[in-house]
């Protein structure tokens, strides 16, 4: 496995083959109460099934900054991005996938120390993501990986789309990093 970043527009096609779905038999459902809200864990059934299209993802439009492919035996298997937020020193993970077949093998962990790494030489204080409640498995892989659940948007996603109910959540992870002075 080789961790490398993009390179687009090279990359580009690869990159729009990659399987970016996931299936989940389980989601989290926010329940509100006047001062605070909680994720309570839940089956669907049938599975929700939802992908990720990246076609306005890779052009030169783009919102993140930095990406990086996981490749394995000469196909792309996974990719991540990332955009640095200088005004509050953060870096927002924007993209996050592995091909099916390569989950559970290390391949997202080697991508997050990717990003992890970059953060670090941007001289980030945290990553940040947002996911939704209904991506189980990446909730899971996020909360494994030391991402704390940090807050939620109930009105960010259109109410009529692929998953009603769906709500953006979103976690983060300090860095420890040392702010270097250029004076020094």
């Amino acid at each position: 496995m080789i961790i490398r970043p993009v390179d687009l527009p090279a990359d580009r096609t690869d990159l729009l083959n990659l399987d970016t779905s996931f299936v989940t038999g389980r989601i989290y459902t926010v329940v509100a109460t006047p001062a605070s809200f909680s994720l309570v864990e839940s089956t669907v059934e049938p599975p929700l099934h939802k992908s990720f299209p990246l076609q306005e993802e890779l052009g030169d439009d783009r919102l993140w900054d930095q990406g990086f492919v996981a490749v394995n035996d000469g196909a792309i298997v996974g990719f991540a991005a990332v955009r640095h937020e200088v005004w509050n020193r953060r870096a927002d993970i924007w993209h996050l996938y592995v091909a099916p077949e390569q989950r559970g093998r290390g391949v997202g962990r080697l991508l997050l120390a990717a990003v992890t790494a970059y953060a670090q030489q941007i001289d980030a204080r945290c990553l940040w993501l947002e996911t939704s409640n209904v991506n189980y498995p990446a909730i899971q892989f996020y909360r494994r990986a030391g991402f704390r659940w940090c807050g939620l948007d109930q009105a960010l996603y259109t109410p009529d789309g692929e998953a009603p109910g769906e709500t953006a959540l979103f976690f983060t992870r300090d860095l420890a990093v040392t702010r270097h002075d250029p004076a020094a």
